[in-house]
């Protein structure tokens, strides 16, 4: 039996560049985190959703990440998209239909700056 230890930070921090087994890459959704904390990936999924202002569909989202729209890669994609439902970041209403679970809430604050209300 090999024992590792893994950094000398507290519990839960692991050094950049070691690959941890068991580790939780998609984080729970909670207040005050943005989707910069999510791996590029599951942040381009969650930032297509969240633009698309309706649900979408894994095949609609595949081409929108730059993946060929492949029965792998929307299969692939479908997990990833339920995966950020079990987190909290998104929303399955119906099946196969995916919603931001918190639209605004994940913007950052340049977004949110930028931001002049409704246009006429």
């Amino acid at each position: 039996m090999v024992s590792v230890t893994v950094g000398s930070g507290p519990q839960g921090v692991v050094d950049p560049g070691v690959r941890v087994v068991g580790a939780i890459m998609v984080p729970h959704w909670r207040e005050g985190l943005s989707v910069e904390v999510l791996p590029d990936v599951y942040r381009d999924i969650v930032e297509v959703v969240m633009d698309a202002g309706k649900p979408v569909q894994a095949k609609q989202v595949v081409p929108r990440i730059g993946l060929p729209a492949v029965t792998a890669k929307i299969e692939g994609t479908r997990g990833k998209l339920k995966r950020l439902v079990e987190r909290g970041w998104l929303t399955e209403a119906e099946p196969g239909q995916f919603t931001a679970a918190h639209p605004g809430r994940d913007m950052d604050s340049a977004d949110l700056q930028n931001d002049k209300g409704p246009s006429l």
